[in-house]
Order: structure tokens, then C-alpha cells, then sequence
């Protein structure tokens, strides 16, 4: 047995697939630069700003805010990042009282949003105080000093994320006389730590903006390059995807017989949907339904159970899916005889030596039921023969 075991571990690696870049990389451009052309035209050619100016540019054109933003990150400052432009840490991380309950009021008083945002954290609270009249109640209770900031420190969170969702809700905050310490700080942090001043003399702002590639994420793009293959031998073989009537059906979980008028066109006929639970088939671990990426269906009964991953490298999600798909094959046996499980894996990392001994020890549960693309190309018609 263990002879055949290392004869189809010799298959399989000769077989094997190292990962081709099928998919788009990156996201389109989205920067509308024709929205930020005075702010671009202000800043382009300067290369030696101080605080000072820098300051005073960022409160007077708030909306300059994005384009240091897009200069600076792929996507968007981090919420660390702009807490600490928005709000003064130092004062939020005080603990003297008159301090914080100072910071509190300037907030409430000379920011509508803020003062919103506060009322509605207050009121998921039991505090039972007049909100009409805030400010007089925060100076007047002492013993709820503690919950009026652990409320302050709360909003101040929310408000941050808001300002992500809303950049207008940040743009006016920015540019409010009475908040100039914010621009200071950001102003700061730009020249003093992104050393602003030494990348604009590397760049032309326009060209930059207008071409800006962000890339898409890697787990998604080696995540979906297993489905791509699979669905491409699917296809090259005739195999028909059903996912458009299936989902105009709202069929997200698939009976053992499919019984709908509208499907009936494709009894006697092999086809195959992505992305669907069986039913009666769940996960051991939370008893929720599994999904498959791929269902086979033969004359409107499903047949061919497929799970797919590529692994480059390895890491803990490999045993993570080695336990669920063990379970999830000695389960759907138990359940019927009429589903055949299929696990197609494939990339480099079975060329490792940890990959070889690990794929040794999974025939011993999946024999013939665990293969990669190649392999499954091969056997495809030979597993569409037996269903027929």
C-alpha cells in the first residue's frame, strides 16, 4: 500500500501547478482629479513646505487632505493615523479631570457632528440626564464624570470611522479656526515623519494621481485561482454553468432531487453551479451548512461535491482545511452513496518535503478523491462516464 501511495504521490507531483497570474492585479485608477485641481495646482512645484504654511494650506483647502492621503497610502490613512490628526491623544490620554472635561466641552460646543454623535452614544447608556442642557450637566455631576468620558473616548472612535465613510464630516473639522491644532498636527506629521517634502521632489502629483494602481488583495487572487482552473476544465469538457438560473431561482441550497418546471430543461443533462450548500451536508465544527465551490449535477441530482485550494506555501490554513475536508468526506459518506466528494488541490507547496508526507498521510483517507488540476482534467470524462 505504501508503494502505491508514493507511485500516485509521483503523479500527482509531476502535475502539479505554479500559480499563473490569470487575473487583474490591480484595481482601476479612482482618484476624480478634476474634483482636486486648484488643491493640485497649489501644491505641485512646492517642495519646501514648513509647518507653519503647510498648516495654514490644510485649514484654508481642507479638501488637500485626500490628496496627501493618496500620496501617502495605498488606500487611506489608518484609523491610528487619523485619530491622531482629528482629536489631541494627548489630551484624550490625560488624566486630569479638568483637562479632559476642558477638551470635552470644546468638542461639544464647536462641532455639531461631535455633539450628535455624543447624544446618541449618551442615550444607549442609563445616564438619566437633561441632554438639552449637556454642557450644564457634565459640569454639574461629578460622579459621572468617568462615564461622560468613557462616552467622549467612544465617540471619538465612531467619529473617526465616520470621517472615512463622510470625508466631508473630516473636511470640516479641518478647516474650523477654533480646531487649528488639527492642521498643526497633520501638517507635522506629513513633513516631520512621511517626510513630505522629499517625496513631492520624486513625483509629478497629476501623472501620479491619475495612473495610482492599488493592488488587490493576494489572499483573494491565489483564493480564486483554484476556481478559475476548475472552472475551465468544467467548461472545456461541455460541462454548462446554471449559476445565472439558479440565482434569478434564489436556489442557494440544493435539494437531493431538484424538482422546479424551470430546471427541467436540463434533466439527462450534466451541468454544474458554484457556490452552493447541499442539503443536509454541514460543518462539524458550528453545524452550519457547507458550502461547496463547486456542485455537479447529473440529471437534476447533485453528484460531484468539489472543494479547491491552492497553496503556494505553507501555513496553518492547509490543516485547517485537511481537518474540515476529512470530516466533511467521512460525513457525506454516511449520508448517501450518491455523492462523491472530491478535494482538488494544487501548487507548489506539495512539492515540499512537508507537503509530500502530508499528502502520503491524506490517501489514506481520500484515495482517488484528492487530486490537482491536471489530474482532474484527466479523470473528468472518466468520472462524467460512471455518472451516466
Amino acid at each position: 500500500m505504501e508503494n502505491n501511495y508514493n507511485q500516485k504521490y509521483v503523479e500527482f507531483a509531476s502535475n502539479i501547478h505554479f500559480y499563473e497570474f490569470l487575473q487583474d492585479e490591480f484595481k482601476e485608477p479612482h482618484f476624480k482629479l478634476k474634483e482636486y485641481l486648484l488643491e493640485i495646482n497649489k501644491l505641485d512645484g512646492k517642495t519646501n513646505w514648513d509647518i507653519d504654511t503647510l498648516s495654514n494650506f490644510l485649514k484654508t483647502h481642507p479638501k488637500s487632505f485626500d490628496l496627501f492621503q493618496e500620496i501617502f497610502q495605498l488606500t487611506r490613512f489608518t484609523n491610528t493615523q487619523l485619530t491622531h490628526f482629528l482629536f489631541d491623544v494627548t489630551l484624550l490620554n490625560n488624566t486630569n479631570k479638568n483637562i479632559l472635561k476642558k477638551y470635552l466641552i470644546q468638542n461639544l460646543e464647536e462641532d455639531k457632528y461631535f455633539y450628535k454623535l455624543y447624544i446618541t452614544e449618551l442615550k444607549k447608556t442609563k445616564i438619566e440626564i437633561d441632554s438639552n442642557n449637556l454642557v450644564k450637566a457634565i459640569n454639574d455631576n461629578e460622579v459621572l464624570f468617568d462615564s461622560f468620558i468613557w462616552i467622549f473616548k467612544s465617540v471619538v472612535s465612531k467619529y473617526v470611522l465616520d470621517s472615512v465613510a463622510k470625508v466631508e464630516i473630516l473636511h470640516n473639522r479641518l478647516s474650523k479656526d477654533v480646531f487649528k491644532d488639527i492642521s498643526e498636527r497633520t501638517a507635522k506629521y506629513l513633513i516631520n515623519n512621511l517626510k513630505l517634502n522629499n517625496i513631492l521632489k520624486g513625483i509629478d502629483i497629476k501623472e501620479f494621481l491619475l495612473n495610482k494602481r492599488i493592488g488587490i488583495d493576494t489572499k483573494s487572487i491565489h483564493g480564486k485561482f483554484g476556481n478559475i482552473k476548475i472552472k475551465n476544465i468544467l467548461e472545456k469538457h461541455k460541462l454548462i454553468n446554471v449559476d445565472n438560473i439558479f440565482n434569478e431561482l434564489g436556489i442557494k441550497k440544493l435539494p437531493r432531487k431538484l424538482t422546479n418546471p424551470q430546471l427541467e430543461k436540463y434533466a439527462n443533462k450534466i451541468v454544474y453551479v458554484t457556490e452552493k450548500y447541499l442539503e443536509g451536508i454541514s460543518k462539524r465544527k458550528d453545524n452550519k451548512l457547507k458550502k461547496f465551490d463547486f456542485i455537479i449535477i447529473h440529471d437534476l441530482k447533485p453528484k460531484i461535491l468539489i472543494e479547491t485550494n491552492f497553496y503556494s506555501t505553507s501555513g496553518t490554513k492547509i490543516g485547517i482545511n485537511q481537518g474540515e475536508y476529512v470530516d466533511l468526506k467521512q460525513d457525506i459518506e454516511k449520508l448517501s452513496n450518491n455523492y462523491l466528494f472530491l478535494w482538488i488541490t494544487d501548487g507548489n507547496y506539495w512539492l515540499t518535503s512537508d507537503g509530500h508526507s502530508r499528502l502520503l498521510h491524506l490517501y489514506t483517507y481520500f484515495g482517488d478523491q484528492i487530486l490537482n488540476y491536471n489530474l482532474f482534467d484527466k479523470k473528468l470524462l472518466e468520472l462524467i462516464e460512471k455518472l451516466q
